[in-house]
């Protein structure tokens, strides 16, 4: 059976956060007349799932009578999804194998508590002895694969979310198309070039975290796709002297140390210095990301400007 669905994400708070969709009743009545078959135990029912070209195997769970439909961060973080958001997902059920063994007396397990944090305990925070910030012209294209890694969500995105032209996506440009935009857009190396994206930290000269700073005008997928800077604002798309901050990355094994914070506020400086009338982040409010926090920003010298959302504020400090 084929179903598109549509609804808002929300957060179960369990022993860790856990992202969900609720199926509508009548797409649930629909469900529940599925094959019998179809379903593995406790009235778990296989699926695959589908937002715009991102595919998955997951499985609906029953809730009130109907289903839910968890988002793994895997799938949701890529998209830029997150609380009170509007999804359309396109579910395909999937039988299960004859002869599959069937487990129906044990409760489904709870989402398990998060892992610890990569690093590490936190370290001790920075020194401006310590960390030294440069725009990414000046940094080598090997420091700033350091800093993304070759797992997890940087090694996929390579700061490119905001980035994309219609019909892109991460599956159909893949990492290493995705990473050559980032070497072009930094002109690592180069530091007479006339123009980078974003700054380079570094902790006794290793390369330890990345910010992307630049004009807003520069982030077709912001102007084009995400509405979080322009509900209820009067604002022009495409006024080259706002910039923003899209991205605020520390490397793996070096991060609540105030790596961030000191970013935020050499992204102020930079884009002062480069001529900018404005500088704008928009952070979420509920859960980690790669936006940075309010309290990172607030403390960099921006102000709430606007709360588009419960789960997300757009920061900005004028010039």
């Amino acid at each position: 059976m084929d179903l598109e669905v549509s609804g808002e994400i929300w957060e179960w708070r369990g022993p860790a956060p856990y992202y969900f969709v609720t199926v509508p009743k009548e797409e649930s009545l629909s469900l529940h007349g599925s094959s019998p078959d179809a379903s593995y135990g406790w009235g778990m029912l296989p699926v695959r799932a589908r937002i715009d070209s991102t595919e998955w195997s997951t499985s609906l769970w029953p809730k009130d009578g109907g289903y839910v439909l968890p988002l793994k961060d895997a799938v949701r973080k890529p998209l830029g999804l997150g609380i009170g958001d509007a999804v359309t997902v396109r579910l395909t059920t999937v039988d299960q194998p004859t002869g599959r063994r069937q487990r129906r007396t044990e409760a489904p397990r709870r989402p398990a508590a998060p892992s610890a944090r990569p690093g590490g305990p936190r370290g001790p925070r920075v020194t401006d002895d310590q960390l030294t910030i440069v725009p990414a012209n000046e940094a080598s294209w090997q420091d700033l694969e350091a800093i993304f890694g070759s797992s997890g969500d940087p090694s996929r995105c390579w700061c490119q979310r905001y980035k994309m032209l219609p019909k892109e996506t991460w599956a159909n440009l893949g990492p290493e198309r995705l990473a050559a935009r980032l070497r072009e857009q930094t002109a690592g190396g180069h530091p007479n070039a006339p123009a980078t994206s974003g700054l380079v930290a570094y902790l006794d000269g290793e390369p330890v975290g990345w910010c992307a700073v630049d004009p807003r005008s520069a982030n077709p997928r912001l102007l084009r796709n995400v509405p979080i800077p322009w509900v209820g604002r009067t604002e022009d798309k495409n006024d080259d002297s706002v910039w923003a901050v899209t991205c605020l990355l520390t490397r793996a094994g070096f991060r609540r140390r105030g790596i961030s914070l000191a970013l935020a506020g050499a992204a102020v400086d930079f884009a002062r210095r480069r001529g900018a009338r404005a500088l704008e982040a928009y952070p979420h409010l509920t859960e980690p990301s790669h936006l940075g926090t309010r309290a990172t920003f607030a403390a960099a010298g921006m102000a709430e400007v606007s709360r588009p959302t419960k789960n997300r504020a757009v920061m900005r400090i004028d010039f």
